[in-house]
């Protein structure tokens, strides 16, 4: 899946935006999160994604480096992962279609505290049904998909109380 260049995709998400459009989150919430692999930043193998959310409830958000509305989600993320990672809570930012090394080296100069995925074809993005960069999917305990959106979640604490009792 190859996405829209970067100017395109500006222009076209603030379309979207001022007209009201939504991601196609009826289809997804309350689905089961897709079986993927996740092919971490540090080169480890890749992962299931069930195995993170099979211990805890996960937050995904889709981004990338030339996407301005990802860049001034980092500074909230990081706060989210300190405050809410030893509640359980996985944070992991799925980078779309940019090379590893141009990711580590955003990630060091950004000073990203949470976990990095690599989505450097865009399938996991594909599986997901991301439309557009930022999207972020919170995953309940067990995988279902509890929200879906074109921006951060503004109920994280209500989200976390109900993602950890789903199973």
């Amino acid at each position: 899946m190859k996405f829209l260049s970067p100017p395109l995709f500006v222009l076209v998400f603030g379309i979207l935006t001022l007209t009201g459009c939504e991601p196609p989150s009826s289809k997804f919430t309350g689905a089961k999160a897709p079986d993927v692999f996740l092919n971490p930043l540090s080169q480890g193998r890749p992962n299931p994604l069930a195995d993170l959310y099979n211990e805890a409830p996960v937050l995904l958000v889709f981004w990338a480096s030339w996407c301005p509305s990802c860049v001034q989600e980092i500074p909230l993320l990081n706060k989210w992962h300190r405050k809410f990672a030893p509640q359980g809570l996985k944070i992991l930012g799925i980078n779309v279609q940019e090379s590893r090394e141009e990711v580590r080296k955003f990630k060091e100069a950004k000073a990203i505290d949470y976990p990095i995925a690599l989505d450097e074809k865009g399938e996991i993005a594909e599986a997901f049904g991301v439309a557009g960069i930022p999207s972020a999917v919170f995953l309940a305990k067990g995988g279902e998909i509890l929200y879906y959106g074109f921006s951060l979640p503004q109920n994280i604490d209500r989200l976390l109380k109900k993602g950890e009792t789903k199973i």
